[in-house]
């Protein structure tokens, strides 16, 4: 796998973190999470906080907290790049679905295959992303969570098998790849949870 950042450095935050969490939270201002109900700004907070919490720091953390504005905001790639360098640019554009992918499997395969193609950090993100875009379904009540699927345009079926498929992915990608336990932990308690047909 190629090189990730792996600073362990205790401190919680960087300037560069304090202010993508600041421009996060201003950007996504007014959005919720088609899951939860909650504030948007809330998921970029719970990867970042992985990715803290396993050591990760600096621009990492910074991506993670911006990696959903171009996608889901009037933000231009452009704008990432000129307020937050290019290493940060180049880690929110990797991790920006493609609009012009029409079905929501289709788009969501493209996103994979580009991320795990260029490897890094990237990985990383995107690792911890999935873990907190389960977390997420795992609030939604089991009753529930068709119509949370019908919300984001898919089916909770649909979602664990791209789960399945990410988690396959990413490990032969990489046993070391980090996140690979959360990922499957959650995943099988949410088939558990899943209804029997």
């Amino acid at each position: 796998m190629a090189s990730v950042s792996t600073g362990l450095d205790t401190r919680t935050d960087s300037a560069l973190a304090t202010s993508a969490l600041r421009f996060a939270r201003r950007v996504h201002l007014g959005q919720h999470r088609k899951q939860t109900g909650e504030q948007f700004v809330e998921h970029p907070i719970a990867v970042a906080r992985l990715l803290r919490d396993s050591g990760y720091d600096g621009p990492l953390i910074a991506a993670a907290y911006l990696h959903d504005t171009v996608e889901k905001t009037g933000v231009e790639l452009e704008e990432i790049r000129e307020r937050f360098g290019p290493a940060v640019a180049s880690l929110v554009d990797c991790l920006s679905e493609d609009p012009e992918i029409s079905g929501y499997a289709d788009r969501k395969r493209a996103l994979r295959h580009s991320i795990l193609s260029s490897g890094g950090d990237p990985v990383v993100i995107y690792a911890a992303d999935r873990v907190a875009n389960m977390r997420d379904w795992l609030k939604v009540a089991p009753e529930d969570r068709p119509a949370c699927g019908k919300r984001l345009g898919t089916t909770l079926d649909e979602r664990l098998v791209l789960w399945q498929e990410d988690l396959e992915e990413l490990h032969d990608l990489g046993p070391e790849t980090p996140f690979l336990s959360e990922i499957q932990a959650d995943l099988e308690t949410l088939r558990a949870e899943a209804p029997r047909k």
